[in-house]
C-alpha cells in the first residue's frame, strides 16, 4: 500500500492510497492495524493527495447503478443529507406541502434498505423495482414482528 495521505468528505476520515497502483479510499475508523513497510511508498507521477482524492470522489459520484426519486418530510432532510451526504441531490425547485423532492444514487438495488429507517418520513417514486424492494422489505419486517397466534 503506497498512502497520500488522509482526506475527510462528510466528515468521515479516509485513508488514500494506491493498492497495487490503483487508487482506494479506506475508510480510518474500519482499519484495525497495520504494519510499515520496509521500502518507500511509490506514489504515481504527478499525483498528490488532492487530485487522487478528487478522481476517485468524481468516479464514486459516477458510477451508480440505481437513482431513487424521493419525497422527504422537510424534518428528515438534514438527517438524510449527514447519512447519504453527496449521493443525496436536493431539487431546490421542488418542494411540495409533503417535503422536498430528492435523488438518491445507490450502487446496488440492495443498497435501497438504507432508506428504511426514514419509514414513512420518505416516499419513493421510482423506479419501481426500487419501490417493489422495499415494499418485499417492509412486509418481510411486518411478519417477522406480527404477534405469534400462541400469544
Amino acid at each position: 500500500m503506497d498512502p497520500y495521505g488522509l482526506f475527510a468528505k462528510a466528515g468521515i476520515w479516509y485513508l488514500v492510497a494506491d493498492c497495487a497502483r490503483v487508487p482506494r479510499m479506506y475508510r480510518l475508523e474500519r482499519i484495525t492495524t497495520w504494519k510499515e513497510a520496509d521500502q518507500p511508498r511509490r506514489i504515481r507521477e504527478n499525483q498528490t493527495l488532492a487530485t487522487v482524492a478528487a478522481a476517485l470522489i468524481e468516479q464514486w459520484e459516477h458510477n451508480h447503478a440505481i437513482e431513487v426519486s424521493a419525497t422527504i418530510d422537510e424534518t428528515q432532510i438534514e438527517r438524510a443529507q449527514r447519512i447519504f451526504g453527496l449521493r443525496l441531490i436536493r431539487d431546490d425547485h421542488e418542494e411540495s406541502a409533503t417535503g422536498r423532492k430528492v435523488t438518491i444514487r445507490f450502487l446496488h438495488l440492495e443498497d435501497v434498505r438504507a432508506l428504511l429507517p426514514f419509514g414513512s418520513a420518505i416516499t419513493v417514486h421510482g423506479p419501481t423495482e426500487a419501490r417493489a424492494y422495499l415494499r418485499d422489505l417492509a412486509t418481510n419486517l411486518a411478519h417477522h414482528y406480527a404477534p405469534s397466534p400462541m400469544s
